[in-house]
């Protein structure tokens, strides 16, 4: 099975925001396809990215750094990122409390 089997992301533009929305499993084999379309998002410059992330079925360690790195990312470029549809396991994870910021993790993050 390829990775654009596992994993699948659409996204719609309105006035300045971005949303994505995000299904199947986010893992070693797909996060680089997030990635990918992000940054192609990224360089629409959108005010806001909203990431959708209630079809994702599966996340593993690697899912929840390239989504820490999409932060750091959207950070960067001045864009608010917000992370929507977040499974209530995944939630806890992603709280500051429950992760420790990497050196790298702007302090202001928005989840």
């Amino acid at each position: 099975m390829k990775a654009e089997d596992l994993l699948q992301t659409y996204t719609a533009y309105y006035r300045g925001t971005a949303e994505m929305y995000v299904a199947g499993e986010l893992d070693l084999a797909t996060a680089p396809l997030l990635q990918q379309a992000v940054t192609k998002v990224l360089k629409t410059y959108p005010r806001h990215l909203r990431l959708d992330l209630s079809g994702l079925t599966f996340c593993d360690h690697t899912g929840l750094h390239a989504l820490h790195q999409l932060t750091h990312q959207a950070h960067t470029a001045h864009i608010t990122l917000r992370l929507t549809g977040i499974h209530p396991r995944l939630h806890r994870t992603l709280t500051p409390q429950h992760t420790p910021p990497s050196p790298r993790t702007p302090p202001t993050q928005r989840y």
